[in-house]
């Protein structure tokens, strides 16, 4: 098994998956720890299926006016930053719950895709599969994608250690941050960005569809065992490293979609988890009597 990865280290398509994986499950964890604890999973679910018109846009600008520099990834980061202003604005939250607003951004985001993509002659302009941009191809990675990818790894990491205390408080309990005099519609609409730019890292591992899992799934695993937010976190990105890397490698080996493979893994890691959770504190309790 070690040789046969030693083998597929050598394709260059396969080191780009690897360094795709390991940033992804950087963004993951520690976002996904904050997603997790404000309980915030489908505000993240309604900016990740907004990025999928997006990625529609972006191929038809290649198409209409020639920029074929405009890659997929950029226009997912363009309509999940509206998005993410769109959540968090105090016009749009006075005016209509959050449960619509999402709702709306996610049905009109995935119809827009829809009809960029459609409008697209695909003779003229290689258009990823809409299966694959819906759950994601880690092997498709470009080297194009990597440098967006670690330049939103970097903007991400430098805002949480910047403001690690702030949306430490805002997380755990938004009315003591009011109190302690935090801007909270700040580090709300900062938080939604956060969200918005791990997205789209997320997007080419998992795909639009997945991204939910991703961003939650390793912060709830870690969530079962510790309370610390900075052990969620580390604990969330080891949980991503291991199990983007074995679903990536399990993907290869048997030939089945790699973002599917993934999320079935962390599924299966959570479900694990917490059954051996729940048996500990049956014997604790057993214990105790």
């Amino acid at each position: 098994m070690f040789e046969d990865i030693i083998y597929l280290l050598q394709f260059p398509f396969v080191q780009r998956m690897f360094i795709a994986a390991f940033l992804a499950s950087i963004t993951c964890g520690i976002i996904g720890s904050y997603v997790v604890v404000k309980r915030i999973v489908f505000v993240s679910g309604g900016i990740a299926h907004t990025t999928f018109g997006g990625i529609g846009f972006a191929y038809y600008l290649q198409y209409t006016m020639g920029w074929m520099w405009f890659e997929p990834l950029s226009g997912a980061l363009i309509f999940a930053l509206i998005a993410a202003v769109v959540l968090s604005s105090r016009l749009v939250k006075n005016r209509m719950r959050d449960d619509s607003t999402i709702g709306v951004l996610w049905v009109v985001g995935m119809a827009l895709g829809v009809i960029f993509l459609n409008a697209v002659d695909r003779s003229k302009i290689l258009v990823q599969e809409p299966v694959s941009i819906l759950f994601g191809n880690i092997l498709l990675i470009k080297m194009q994608d990597l440098y967006l990818m670690t330049g939103l790894v970097f903007a991400i990491f430098i805002i949480t250690i910047l403001l690690y205390k702030d949306f430490q408080i805002l997380t755990f309990d938004e009315e003591f941050a009011k109190i302690s005099g935090v801007n909270v519609d700040m580090l709300n609409l900062l938080l939604l960005v956060l969200v918005a730019l791990t997205t789209v890292v997320l997007i080419k591992v998992v795909g639009v569809i997945l991204v939910i899992a991703m961003l939650t799934i390793p912060a709830a695993v870690s969530g079962l065992f510790t309370r610390n937010l900075k052990k969620m976190m580390l604990f969330a990105v080891a949980i991503g490293i291991i199990t983007t890397f074995t679903g990536s490698l399990l993907s290869l080996s048997y030939d089945v979609p790699p973002g599917a493979t993934i999320v079935l893994l962390m599924g299966g890691v959570f479900a694990v988890s917490l059954l051996g959770k729940s048996i500990k504190q049956k014997i604790c309790l057993v214990k105790t009597d």
